[in-house]
């Protein structure tokens, strides 16, 4: 979705100034930075900053009058779900040819190693963390573990922290906002 000079996006409503100008939210290195599947040589490794000790998304860059454009749907989330669905109904050889695609095309040399093909297990996890890499930052993360009924991990820093979400847990699901159950006595 394109953004403009004439749109009253600004400050903190401004997806570059959440994600980039202020500095306020840092990438963790032992998420998904660590991950093996996302080797030295993968391009999207260039939409990630090092300052002053810490990892910056830069994949909105456009500072004031924030004018980037803001992703909707991608042609890779396509694949991607694509991939998870062909996983889930058992053909695992396709799922595998769509999962390299969408690697191949930042990283045309990358092998995926055998473990993460090995079994169904193994490949969902494998498509996920693909999905963690491709889709950094555009606001899947808790859709995709609310989904398939994951922990929501723990997460924060020294000053702030959140901690892990279990499925089974009350606050799992966020509950029906106020303002629709005044209005609507039967939810």
């Amino acid at each position: 979705m394109p953004s403009t000079a004439s749109d009253s996006y600004s400050g903190q409503s401004a997806i570059a100034y959440v994600y980039y100008s202020n500095k306020e939210y840092y990438l963790n290195p032992s998420g998904i930075l660590g991950s093996s599947l996302w080797g030295t040589n993968d391009a999207r490794r260039n939409l990630i900053e090092l300052k002053s000790g810490k990892y910056y998304l830069k994949k909105y860059t456009k500072v004031s009058p924030y004018i980037d454009y803001i992703p909707v749907i991608r042609y890779s989330e396509v694949l991607l779900n694509y991939a998870e669905a062909a996983l889930r109904t058992n053909n695992n050889a396709l799922a595998i040819k769509l999962l390299e695609a969408v690697h191949h095309r930042s990283d045309a040399g990358f092998v995926f190693p055998a473990s993460s093909e090995n079994t169904s297990t193994a490949l969902l996890e494998t498509i996920r963390q693909e999905r963690r890499i491709e889709l950094l930052g555009e606001g899947f993360r808790s859709n995709d573990l609310l989904r398939d009924l994951l922990t929501i991990p723990a997460k924060g820093s020294s000053s702030l922290q959140a901690a892990q979400v279990l499925p089974s847990a009350e606050n799992y699901i966020f509950p029906l906002p106020d303002s629709e159950t005044n209005t609507n006595k039967a939810l």
